[in-house]
């Protein structure tokens, strides 16, 4: 009896030895996943920052070329007034207003070409929050995911300790026998 008892303390034994190697292994495996999920993390909100950082400077030239627009229109406006007040002086400075219609074509391709830029722009820009909306569903996934990597190593922590405790129970059981 003695040594049946001594050969199945053996095979507890070797048996929580091999459940201590498997979780090691396991655990080892979880935390190299751990780790590359913190990468991921820090790299999609490095991604976040140099988007916002791109984001900040695309408002920035977006103001500055509205600045320019609406100097231009203003120049525009100004020199329509002084076509007004050149036509009455038709005969006499006929060589002048030609010169005055070429300046204007080139303001209107500039506001055209302005326009087109920020049309441009506000594209970017749309890409760029469709883009981001996309990195938050991406990391709110990758959260989800990690916290039911926890949930599982916690409900096996759980499973483990309960093992033990069986085993504990099991081995003062055999120690009064």
């Amino acid at each position: 009896m003695q040594k049946f008892q001594s050969n199945l303390l053996i095979c507890f034994a070797l048996g929580l030895c091999a459940l201590c190697a498997f979780q090691w292994v396991r655990e080892s495996r979880l935390r190299r996943e751990i780790a590359e999920l913190h990468r991921t993390v820090y790299l999609k909100l490095d991604t976040i920052q140099n988007l916002e950082l791109q984001l900040k400077q695309a408002k920035e030239e977006i103001v500055r070329l509205d600045n320019i627009r609406i100097e231009l229109t203003g120049v525009i406006k100004t020199n329509k007034e002084e076509i007004q007040s050149l036509t009455k002086y038709s005969e006499k400075l006929e060589k002048e207003i030609e010169a005055n219609k070429a300046q204007l074509a080139v303001y209107k391709e500039a506001i055209d070409k302005a326009n087109e830029n920020i049309k441009r722009q506000n594209e970017d820009i749309k890409k760029q929050n469709e883009e981001m909306k996309q990195l938050a569903a991406d990391r709110n996934a990758t959260v989800e995911k990690y916290n039911k990597v926890v949930e599982q190593y916690n409900e096996l922590v759980k499973q483990f300790e309960k093992l033990q405790e069986e085993a504990a129970k099991g081995a003062k059981g055999t120690e009064k026998k």
